[in-house]
């Protein structure tokens, strides 16, 4: 901790950047290691379920700091309701199309229902979220209003 310290804030910004760069490697890697388990080895969901719960926990973990930091993920002051559809749809579909082509499935009633599911989960979420960091920046103009007022 000492030689935090004497380190500029270059140096710091360079380590930050490096740890964030590994951070991301490791989130594709745990990715691409459950891609590979599950669809082209076919192996069981206990195989690969540590690497599967950490991804997700991750996710949440960086979810709900940037959400309680007020930190705008997804950019909701230029998303419209219209983008937000599309978005939806177009990650519905996408990942429709996936689990069609990777995990063979062919039932059309089956991608039908997935694809709605998906498709409600999606909307749910992106509504949420907007909601939460709406609410959260204007808790922090509030309290960015009221130290202005009190000096």
């Amino acid at each position: 901790m000492k030689n935090m310290i004497n380190q500029d804030e270059r140096i710091l910004s360079l380590r930050r950047k490096i740890q964030s760069d590994a951070y991301q490697i490791l989130i594709y890697g745990l990715l691409a290691s459950i891609l590979i388990q599950q669809f082209i080895l076919k192996a069981p969901f206990s195989q690969f379920a540590v690497e599967f719960i950490c991804l997700i926990l991750m996710g949440i973990y960086m979810t709900i700091r940037h959400l309680t930091a007020g930190i705008d993920l997804w950019n909701f002051k230029e998303r419209t309701n219209k983008k937000i559809i599309i978005n939806g749809l177009t990650s519905s579909i996408i990942s429709v199309t996936l689990i069609a082509v990777l995990a063979g499935e062919r039932n059309l009633k089956n991608l039908v229902i997935l694809f709605l599911i998906i498709t409600m989960i999606n909307f749910i979420a992106n509504y949420t979220f907007q909601y939460l960091n709406k609410k959260r920046q204007r808790q922090i103009d509030d309290k960015l209003s009221s130290d202005d007022m009190d000096e």
